[in-house]
């Protein structure tokens, strides 16, 4: 009795919610859940922080419409002023807020995309796994992947592979609207260089495309003590004066991930594109940000020197975690992206021990075993297919938890690739 979407929606698999959860002393035989990249590392002092507000009765209302109150929108244009070095200032007017990051990943694809009219959105990759579901499950939106590699993804070399990955799109007939970036990058732990920012724009001009910048890591950015990692450059930070059209160039961004707040459920998009604004927004009714969430972020954006502290406290404990991760990943004989210093996550090599033999040489199947029996163990990681990893092998694991459980977390993960029992 479903239409023929909601037939082939009800295929689609989708994220149940944190179940049976390892805990040390009240359930040690939970699961370790490694795949979901949030930042519980600091829970504690954003709790604290929503524990001394008081809510007024306006949060009970609709309150200004549905795309973000001029409260929320100035005091996050002042916090982007702060933070991303803006070549022009950002303005309220230039920012729309939603339920989420993920609601305006679609609305992206809704407003520079026509629907089933073989137009696509251009990603390199490896790549975030969802964007597949955020751009094109409900919007008849296509993308169309670019194969830059690990290391060459960040050089001023992969504009050339993003162009002729757009020629060879057009010559099969397919128009791509759009290229879009993560910066800091998923799952790779990437900063793009100034240079290879500026590489990307004069593409998107020339092929007269939108560059849409997912920032979302922006602050989650860390230093490393063996070396001088790439700093977080915002796109918007460059003037785009004899590049590009500013109308063509829109940035993401939301509280989840900088500010441990992915309940709050707020992400906003930032354009000087008016008409791209009034698209979006006229979209966001579906998607209206609760009034409580947008009271906690105003009043969290609006303490910058509280920011200044938090901010520096979460890269403290993300550098340790990291460094604490990559330990325990080496003394268990498992290789990694070394070159990451963003996001809250690592890029886990595990193709040495797919059981190749036992899938008679399939290594997409071998990794599909080997992610079972990590389930079956007790420890659950995102693998590398769902982020279109050019090999077999790579996962995703993510180290912004509690230093307890990602110690066992890994433990499971070394007796599973060991041949060992986790129990």
């Amino acid at each position: 009795m479903l239409s023929a979407r909601g037939a082939r929606w009800a295929k689609v698999a989708y994220a149940h919610g944190v179940q049976n959860r390892y805990d040390p002393v009240k359930n040690p035989q939970g699961a370790v859940k490694l795949e979901n990249a949030e930042n519980s590392l600091m829970h504690s002092e954003l709790a604290q922080f929503i524990d001394r507000l008081s809510f007024d009765q306006s949060c009970c209302t609709y309150g200004e419409g549905y795309t973000g109150s001029l409260r929320l929108r100035e005091a996050m244009a002042n916090h982007l002023n702060a933070h991303f070095a803006p070549a022009s200032a950002i303005d309220a007017e230039e920012i729309t807020f939603a339920a989420g990051v993920t609601n305006l990943n679609e609305a992206c694809a809704l407003v520079t995309c026509n629907p089933d009219a073989d137009e696509a959105i251009m990603l390199g990759k490896p790549v975030y796994g969802a964007f597949s579901l955020d751009l094109c499950l409900r919007t008849g939106v296509d993308i169309e992947y670019v194969s830059v590699g690990d290391r060459e993804q960040f050089t001023p070399a992969c504009v050339s592979a993003f162009e002729a990955g757009y020629d060879a799109a057009a010559a099969r007939g397919k128009k791509i609207r759009a290229l879009m970036i993560c910066n800091p990058h998923n799952p790779l732990g990437h900063c793009y260089p100034r240079e290879t920012l500026v590489g990307l724009l004069q593409l998107c001009a020339r092929k007269g495309i939108h560059l849409i910048s997912d920032e979302i890591y922006a602050l989650s950015v860390y230093g490393r003590p063996d070396r001088a990692p790439e700093a977080f450059t915002s796109v918007r930070s460059i003037d785009f004066s004899g590049l590009i059209d500013a109308a063509q160039v829109h940035v993401l961004y939301g509280m989840s991930k900088d500010f441990s707040a992915a309940g709050t459920r707020l992400g906003c998009v930032v354009s000087q594109n008016r008409g791209f604004t009034d698209a979006v927004r006229a979209i966001c009714r579906f998607a209206s940000p609760s009034q409580f969430s947008m009271q906690i972020a105003a009043s969290l954006l609006e303490d910058q020197d509280y920011i200044r502290s938090f901010l520096a406290t979460s890269r403290a404990r993300l550098l340790h975690n990291r460094l604490f991760a990559e330990s325990l990943l080496s003394e268990a004989g498992v290789a990694f992206h070394d070159r990451g210093n963003a996001g809250l996550f690592m890029w886990v090599d595990l193709r040495p021990f797919l059981p190749v033999a036992e899938t008679g040489g399939d290594g997409w199947a071998a990794q599909k075993l080997i992610a079972e029996r990590l389930e079956q163990a007790g420890v659950v990681l995102q693998s590398g297919e769902t982020y279109r990893a050019p090999r077999p092998g790579w996962f995703r694991l993510t180290f912004s938890l509690d230093e307890e459980s990602l110690r066992e977390g890994i433990r499971r993960l070394s007796l599973v690739i060991s041949g060992a029992s986790a129990q």
